[in-house]
């Protein structure tokens, strides 16, 4: 049940500019489900940054759990099939994913399917394309899926601020799925209280989330965009080989285990997925902690933000996805804990600065 929060209205000040937001209904208190940071991306000045992501922040998988299981339980189960959860690259690859697996387990259906959008192009038949107009990645792909056409979408992103790429990936969808009768949005929180995105849906809409309110940004300092910034959005990589964990479609949950073998754990760890391979890394911090470890996940990205607010410190380092994009990890230091950094595209991929400076073990899937 949704309960009335007890912080109003709040207004942060960022290097950029500054938001003011108000939590209109909550099942999760706002400061346990995300912080703010500022982008440097001339479209957008701000960032949501998740507490249960396990991306920018660390999180443990228990968090990231409990937080995805309650965001199902606020699903309809009676969709018609069948449905295909879309999960929306980077950020929501592992959230809508975890979703789909929380889905089928709570139904017990078996036409429930699952596909996220990515920014790697591969040999295999385009089923559409949208853009995320904000982003500093704008461009993403979706493949087609060897799977029966569906009835109802889930998409799947971990926040909502005006919905334009909502729309965008819904007309899309619709564009190559025409049986499609019925769309639902699942995101951790919905900042679009009062816009009408909604009513541009090609088909009718509803939302669930953990957190709903408004978010007004009012823009201060403004990066300058340049040419750099435009091949930046627009940048894809290439994977030559490559397995389907997601990109292809799945019908039922991965396994999480790695092709590496796992050393010894004698502390504390963290376990760093790379880009859009974020779901097989938080199932083996999983199975880690079930074990009696200590785990936390985190994610590199391609978003880059300034330092300050949610953003304590800032490692950059080359894209193991070949697309020659600057990568980011954030909040990670040198604190005790061993650090695994689990990978699909290769040892060779990743930065050897990025290993030196966490001291890291390489962790692979390999293709």
């Amino acid at each position: 049940m949704l309960i009335k929060p007890d912080i109003g209205e709040r207004s942060i000040t960022l290097p950029t500019g500054r938001l003011d937001i108000a939590v209109e209904e909550a099942a999760w208190p706002l400061d346990a489900l995300c912080d703010f940071a500022a982008r440097e991306n001339p479209k957008r000045g701000f960032l949501v940054v998740s507490r249960v992501l396990g991306r920018h922040l660390p999180a443990t998988p228990q968090m990231m759990r409990r937080s995805v299981r309650d965001l199902a339980a606020r699903l309809p189960t009676d969709l018609p099939g069948p449905v295909m959860v879309v999960g929306l690259a980077e950020t929501a690859v592992c959230l809508g994913q975890t979703l789909h697996e929380e889905l089928r387990a709570a139904t017990a259906r078996d036409d429930i399917y699952f596909v996220h959008s990515t920014r790697q192009r591969l040999d295999h038949p385009l089923l559409c394309r949208f853009e995320e107009p904000h982003s500093h990645a704008s461009a993403h792909l979706i493949y087609r899926p060897n799977l029966v056409s569906p009835r109802s979408l889930i998409l799947v992103d971990d926040e909502i601020s005006t919905g334009t790429t909502l729309v965008n990936l819904a007309e899309a969808l619709i564009g190559a799925w025409p049986s499609v009768e019925a769309i639902l949005v699942a995101t951790l929180t919905d900042w679009s209280a009062g816009r009408d995105w909604r009513t541009r849906m090609p088909r009718s809409a509803t939302t669930v989330s953990l957190l709903r309110g408004r978010l007004e940004w009012i823009q201060g300092t403004r990066t300058t965009c340049d040419a750099t910034f435009d091949t930046v959005a627009t940048s894809l990589g290439q994977m030559a080989a490559h397995r389907n964990f997601g990109r292809l479609g799945i019908v039922a949950p991965l396994a999480p285990q790695p092709t590496t073998a796992l050393p010894d754990i004698t502390a504390p760890l963290r376990i760093v997925g790379t880009g859009e391979f974020t779901y097989l890394p938080f199932r083996l911090a999983e199975t880690l902690v079930e074990a009696g470890h200590d785990v936390v996940v985190q994610a590199t990205s391609r978003s880059p933000a300034r330092l300050g607010a949610a953003m304590k410190n800032k490692l950059c380092f080359s894209d193991n996805y070949g697309t020659g994009v600057p990568n980011y990890l954030y909040n990670a230091v040198r604190d005790g804990r061993a650090t695994w950094i689990a990978h699909e595209t290769g040892t060779a991929t990743i930065d050897p600065a990025l290993v030196a400076e966490l001291d890291a073990t390489l962790i692979g899937w390999a293709a």
